[in-house]
């Protein structure tokens, strides 16, 4: 089981420098080992200061069978300029993470293993709150 993430940043800066760290701590949290992994893609999408944004909040977004990965689009809140901001709102915004996990993915024929990637969203989230 791993955890991948990417998304759209488009703030620069102080807050575009702290997600872009604690992006690379949940890359390197649980990396993908082969293409038979199955994969929580964790997409942030930062807001452009000078529009609103897209969305807000959490959307899921599924990605096919071969490719054994569900995309997960968080919204990241304005204002976190540094890391721990930013692992602070993540960690708090997990538990919905692992929620969409649980009760999103396809549980028959060939399912997805729900229960092992939620477990590594829990793990993330602790591994994040040891952090700061």
């Amino acid at each position: 089981m791993a955890i991948s993430t990417g998304g759209i940043v488009e703030d620069w800066g102080p807050p575009r420098l702290a997600l872009e760290e604690v992006r690379k701590q949940v890359a390197n949290f649980a990396p993908r080992q082969s293409d038979q992994d199955y994969v929580v893609d964790i997409a942030f999408r930062s807001w452009h200061l000078n529009r609103e944004p897209e969305f807000t909040g959490v959307q899921p977004a599924m990605v096919g069978r071969k490719q054994r990965r569900f995309i997960i689009w968080r919204s990241v809140p304005k204002g976190l300029n540094t890391a721990a901001a930013v692992r602070t709102w993540l960690a708090s915004a997990l538990p919905e993470t692992t929620r969409l996990v649980r009760e999103y993915l396809p549980q028959k024929s060939k399912s997805y293993p729900s229960e092992q990637l939620a477990a590594e969203i829990d793990g993330l989230r602790e591994m994040l709150l040891r952090t700061d």
